[in-house]
C-alpha cells in the first residue's frame, strides 16, 4: 500500500472513530414513530353526557404544537378547546380540556403531534354524545395551506444539505488537497457563500419547522407559540446547537484563509484535515440525533454510521465543487498536479465509507428488497442509489483520467495536461457536479419521508384505481370492483377485496369488506385492518373496528365530512406477510 493510500485509510478511521464518539455523547434512540394507542373518548364510543377533557395516549413520547388536537363539531364548524399539553411526567399523553359542554350529536377529533424523529403524526377519529343516531351536516373543505410550507421547509433543508456539503468539502479540500488555494479570491468566496448558505438554511428550517408540523401557513413562521413548540423538539434543539457550530467556525476559516500556510509541512495539514472532518462531524450529528437514525433497530449504532455517511459524502461531493469550481479554472498546472491525485484517493475511501454505511442505513429504514418497490420511501431511494452509481462511475473515469496524465506512486508526467484535455476535465467535473445536487436533493427528501421499514409495518402496497363507493342517490350500494393483492408466497398469499360503504353520506354508515381468493371464493385470513382517511382535509386515518370472519367483515362507522375517502384495508396473510390496498369512496353531504 503507497504512503497516500495508508493516509487515506487513516484519515477514514479518524472520521469513523470521531463520529462515534460524537453520537455516543449526543444520541438517545427511540425504536419507532409514535402510534395512538388509547384515548378517551374512543374511537366509536358514545356518551351520555358530554366528556370534560380529551386523552390521547401514545407509545412513544411526543411534541404537542399549540393546534395539534381540533375538535369538529356535529354541525363541521370547529370548536375551541383547551390547550394541548402533556400529563405531569408522562410526555407520551397528551390531554385537552373542553371548553364546555357538547350538545348531542357526532364529533370529530383531529389530532397531529411530533415523533421523537422529528416528523410529524397524524390521525383521527369520531365520537357521539347522546342519540347515536346523530350525524353531522355537510361542509366545504378549507383551503390547503399545508402545501406552502411544506414546499419551503423542503427547499431549507435542500439548502442545508448543499450548503454543508460545499463549506465541508471545500474546506477539506483546501486543507489536505490545494492549501494554496486559501489565498485564491475563487475558494474564498465558495467557502463563505457555503457558510452562509448553511447557517440561512438552518434558520429558516427553525421558522418553518413549527407551521410544517402544525399544518399552518407561512404566516406562522414567527408564532412565538410554534417558535416555542420548535424549541422543545429535538430537531429544534439541533438546529440551535447548527447555528451555534457554525458561529464558531468562523474563527477557523479566517484562520485557514490568513494563516494557513501555501506550503504546509505534512504535520500541519494532517492537523488541519482531521480538524475539519472533526467539525464536519460536530455539523453532520445534528442531523443524525433528529432523524431516523433515532429509530428502528440499532439506534444507538446508526447514529454514527449516519454521520459518517453524511462527512464522507460532503468531502466527495462537496470536494468536487471546490475542485471544477475553484480549481481547475486556475489552469495551475503546479498545484493541480498534486491536489488532483490527492483529491482522487480521497474520492475513494469517501465512496468506500458511503457505500458501507448506505448498505447499513438501507438495512434498516427498508428491511427487504420487495419495500424498495412497494414504498414510496424506497423508491426514492433507488433513485438515488441510480444515480450514485452514476457518480462512481464518473469517479473511477476520473480516476482514470488522472492515471493518465499525472502518473500513478509518485510517477507523474512532467507537463500534465494540455489545456484541451483540461477543459474536457473540467466539463466532466460539472456534469458530475449536476448529479450530486440532485443526490443532495434526494437524501433531503429521504430525511423528511417515513421509512420503509415504518410504513405499512415494513409489508407490501397496493393501490386500487377503482371507486367501489355506491352511488349517493341509490338504495343500495352499486356492486363493487374487486381489488386485488398480494403478500409473500402460500395459499393465502394471492387474492382480491371487495369494498362498500353503505350509505356513502355523511353519517353513521357500515364498511362491508370480502376477502375472496383467486376463484372469487371467500378467503380466510388471520386478520384484517380498515380505516378511513380524507386527505382533502388532512384528517385521519380514522380506524374502523371490524367484526367477521371466514372472508366476510362489517365494521360501523361515523363519516364526519364530504369528499373523497380513501379507504386503507391491510390484509394479513400470514405471521410474516400482508398487503395494504387502497380504495377511494366518494361520500355525498
Amino acid at each position: 500500500m503507497t504512503r497516500t493510500r495508508t493516509r487515506g485509510a487513516v484519515l477514514a478511521v479518524l472520521l469513523a472513530g470521531f463520529a462515534t464518539a460524537v453520537s455516543l455523547m449526543v444520541a438517545s434512540p427511540a425504536w419507532a414513530h409514535a402510534e395512538l394507542i388509547d384515548a378517551a373518548p374512543a374511537n366509536g364510543q358514545i356518551y351520555q353526557d358530554s366528556p370534560r377533557t380529551l386523552l390521547l395516549q401514545f407509545t412513544d413520547p411526543v411534541t404537542v404544537p399549540p393546534d395539534g388536537v381540533r375538535l369538529f363539531g356535529p354541525d363541521g364548524a370547529r370548536i375551541g378547546i383547551g390547550a394541548p399539553a402533556h400529563r405531569a411526567g408522562d410526555a407520551t399523553s397528551v390531554e385537552a380540556p373542553l371548553n364546555g359542554k357538547l350538545a348531542d350529536g357526532v364529533y370529530t377529533v383531529s389530532w397531529r403531534v411530533v415523533s421523537s424523529d422529528s416528523h410529524p403524526v397524524q390521525g383521527a377519529y369520531t365520537f357521539t354524545v347522546g342519540t347515536p343516531g346523530s350525524r353531522p351536516a355537510g361542509v366545504t373543505p378549507p383551503d390547503d395551506r399545508h402545501g406552502d410550507v411544506a414546499t419551503a421547509y423542503g427547499a431549507a433543508r435542500w439548502a442545508a444539505f448543499a450548503g454543508f456539503a460545499v463549506l465541508v468539502g471545500t474546506a477539506f479540500y483546501l486543507a489536505w488537497c490545494w492549501p494554496a488555494g486559501a489565498r485564491r479570491r475563487p475558494a474564498r468566496r465558495a467557502l463563505w457563500a457555503s457558510w452562509g448558505a448553511s447557517l440561512a438554511a438552518a434558520i429558516a428550517s427553525g421558522l418553518l419547522y413549527g407551521p410544517y408540523v402544525a399544518d399552518g401557513d407561512l404566516a406562522g413562521a414567527f408564532d412565538p407559540r410554534l417558535l416555542s413548540t420548535t424549541w422543545a423538539t429535538g430537531l429544534g434543539r439541533a438546529l440551535g446547537i447548527r447555528v451555534g457550530l457554525l458561529l464558531a467556525a468562523v474563527p477557523a476559516l479566517v484562520w485557514l484563509f490568513n494563516r494557513y500556510p501555501d506550503a504546509p509541512d505534512r504535520r500541519t495539514r494532517w492537523t488541519a484535515a482531521v480538524a475539519v472532518l472533526a467539525a464536519a462531524a460536530a455539523l453532520a450529528a445534528t442531523w443524525s440525533i433528529a432523524n431516523h437514525s433515532v429509530t428502528g433497530q440499532a439506534g444507538g449504532f446508526a447514529v454514527p454510521v449516519d454521520v459518517v455517511h453524511l462527512v464522507a459524502g460532503s468531502v466527495w461531493l462537496g470536494g468536487l465543487v471546490a475542485l471544477a469550481m475553484t480549481h481547475v479554472p486556475t489552469r495551475d498546472a503546479v498545484t493541480l498536479r498534486v491536489a488532483v491525485p490527492r483529491f482522487s484517493h480521497t474520492a475513494l475511501v469517501c465512496v468506500t465509507l458511503m457505500v458501507a454505511t448506505g448498505l447499513f442505513q438501507a438495512w434498516r429504514q427498508v428491511g427487504s428488497l420487495p419495500m424498495l418497490f412497494a414504498t414510496a420511501y424506497g423508491r426514492v431511494l433507488l433513485a438515488k442509489v441510480a444515480l450514485v452509481v452514476v457518480l462512481v462511475a464518473f469517479g473511477a473515469a476520473a480516476r482514470g483520467w488522472v492515471a493518465r496524465h499525472y502518473g500513478a506512486s509518485g510517477n507523474r508526467r512532467r507537463g500534465g495536461p494540455d489545456p484541451y484535455q483540461l477543459y474536457a476535465f473540467y466539463r466532466r467535473l460539472l456534469a458530475e457536479t449536476a448529479v450530486g445536487a440532485v443526490v443532495l436533493g434526494l437524501s433531503a427528501a429521504l430525511v423528511a419521508m417515513e421509512p420503509a421499514r415504518s410504513a405499512y409495518a415494513g409489508r407490501r402496497s397496493t393501490t386500487a384505481p377503482a371507486n367501489t363507493a355506491a352511488p349517493a342517490n341509490t338504495a343500495v350500494p352499486a356492486v363493487p370492483t374487486p381489488v386485488p393483492f398480494s403478500a409473500g408466497s402460500g395459499p393465502t398469499a394471492r387474492g382480491a377485496v371487495l369494498l362498500a360503504v353503505f350509505p356513502p353520506k355523511v353519517g353513521p354508515a357500515q364498511l362491508h369488506l370480502s376477502v375472496l381468493d383467486p376463484n372469487g371464493a371467500p378467503l380466510n385470513v388471520p386478520e384484517v385492518h380498515a380505516a378511513m382517511t380524507l386527505t382533502d382535509r388532512d384528517l385521519g386515518p380514522i380506524p374502523v373496528e371490524l367484526q367477521g370472519a371466514g372472508g366476510h367483515y362489517i365494521g360501523q362507522l361515523n363519516l364526519p365530512f364530504p369528499g373523497r375517502w380513501q379507504a386503507v384495508l391491510t390484509v394479513r396473510t400470514t405471521e410474516t406477510d400482508q398487503a395494504t390496498v387502497r380504495v377511494v369512496v366518494d361520500v355525498s353531504a
